[in-house]
């Protein structure tokens, strides 16, 4: 099955496909394979084990991509947006983070020769392949920053404001040890950063679930 117009406007309307010639685009879509693959709510897409040489593209749905090692949330994933194009020509195969559904998801991949023909075709595709690149790596390195440096209540606050995403109750998915370890910091220094937060009547914590009441105080203990 083609990928349709809508389809197609979608990849346009990316990073790394704006650029591109839409005929040059659907003519190496066309003549090389590419996947659509629809996933379940809390299916894994993409993993160390679950892993395509592709780049995958979000049709619809939503999916949250985690630092597998600590389980930090990384990013969010919705409409239009794409990943594994870090990884598509590293030497070894090898994906970092686990990518998971959390919604119903459909997602198309584009196989990495179509990437390599689009490449050697449309000198405006590589300009916007090669700028989406170096936006990413700008990016990670400002949330390595962020989840590593600045006071305990900066660091959980950043954490914190990562995990609600578009949504007002987070849960922590890991014991108050961990969660320490991945920020880098103290356990009773975390224990303190949260009562701090829920003293300034930026978020409630009941267990493992802490609810977003004001954002503005939230982001006011950012560093």
């Amino acid at each position: 099955m083609p990928l349709s117009d809508h389809d197609i406007a979608l990849l346009k309307s990316t990073d790394i496909f704006s650029c591109a010639d839409e005929l040059k685009l659907k003519t190496v879509l066309t003549e090389l394979d590419f996947e659509k693959v629809q996933y379940k709510k809390g299916e894994v897409i993409y993993s160390s084990e679950v892993f395509h040489d592709c780049i995958g593209i979000i049709l619809s749905g939503k999916a949250t991509v985690r630092k597998k090692d600590s389980d930090l949330i990384v990013s969010r994933l919705s409409d239009g947006e794409i990943f594994g194009a870090a990884a598509l020509f590293l030497s070894n195969e090898y994906f970092i983070n686990e990518i998971t559904a959390q919604v119903k998801t459909e997602v198309v991949y584009i196989a990495k020769a179509a990437i390599r023909q689009l490449i050697s075709l449309d000198f405006e595709f590589s300009l916007g392949f090669i700028r989406y690149l170096s936006e990413r790596i700008f990016f990670l390195n400002k949330r390595i920053v962020s989840f590593t440096g600045g006071s305990a209540e900066s660091r959980t606050a950043r954490y914190l404001l990562s995990g609600f995403g578009d949504y007002r109750v987070f849960e922590l998915d890991r014991p108050m040890s961990q969660l320490a370890v991945s920020l880098d910091i103290g356990r009773a220094s975390l224990y303190r950063a949260f009562d701090s937060l829920c003293e300034s009547g930026a978020i409630e914590r009941n267990g493992k679930f802490v609810r977003l009441v004001n954002k503005e105080k939230l982001l006011s203990f950012i560093e």
